[in-house]
């Protein structure tokens, strides 16, 4: 990766989630955007946000709103992907609907989710959010860190007895938006969806260094 790229994850659950994270060689990953449109506007928003942020790719959660999913994935067809929870290994298939064929990723939830702690884990636990410019980002960034937060696994008992740990059931919809931002970079790589880019510029951002601590 020799330039600046950016990547999109999004979240569809009852509250919808979206974040765009920024990768440039040599430079650990930067999170430039967060949004919680309700799922009525999220395809206007996304309409707005691809091009307005340089989006390259993205992966953008395969239900509960499967219409709405489909919908911005044909927003920007070569660099989408929708994802829905399968066991066993990552796999990447082109799904048919109506005659449409769209590029579907195959994960297993747990997984997918351990990617991204993991990555937070090699930053000594830094994040490199967006400085809030007034209280309402301000709010908006404290909602991303509480739900990165409760990335938190417990014990679980599987119907075949066994134990296991598995991440809680709770309110994490940026923490899957992150996750699916960063499955969106490697997809975007392994699936030869980047593009050399064309030129042009990227309003300067100042981050800042935030380490999420367990409450």
């Amino acid at each position: 990766m020799s330039a600046r790229h950016r990547f999109c994850g999004i979240d569809t659950g009852d509250a919808c989630a979206v974040a765009v994270r920024e990768r440039e060689e040599g430079r650990p990953a930067r999170w430039v955007y967060f949004e919680a449109p309700p799922i009525e506007r999220l395809i206007e928003r996304c309409r707005a946000v691809f091009p307005g942020l340089g989006v390259e790719a993205f992966v953008i959660d395969g239900g509960p709103h499967t219409r709405a999913a489909r919908a911005v994935y044909d927003l920007y067809p070569d660099g989408g992907f929708i994802w829905r929870h399968t066991e066993g290994e990552m796999q990447t298939k082109e799904v048919s609907f109506l005659g449409v064929e769209r590029r579907h990723v195959r994960m297993n939830r747990e997984d997918l989710l351990d990617h991204l702690v993991e990555e937070f884990h090699e930053g000594a636990g830094r994040v490199l959010l967006p400085s809030p410019r007034d209280t309402e980002e301000e709010a908006l960034l404290a909602g991303v860190e509480r739900h990165l937060m409760n990335l938190r696994k417990k014990p679980r008992i599987r119907s075949s007895g066994e134990t296991v740990l598995a991440y809680e059931r709770n309110e994490n919809h940026f923490g899957f938006a992150c996750a699916y931002a960063r499955l969106a970079e490697s997809l975007a790589q392994s699936e030869g969806v980047l593009a050399p880019l064309a030129g042009g510029t990227v309003a300067p951002q100042v981050f800042e260094q935030r380490k999420l601590m367990r409450r």
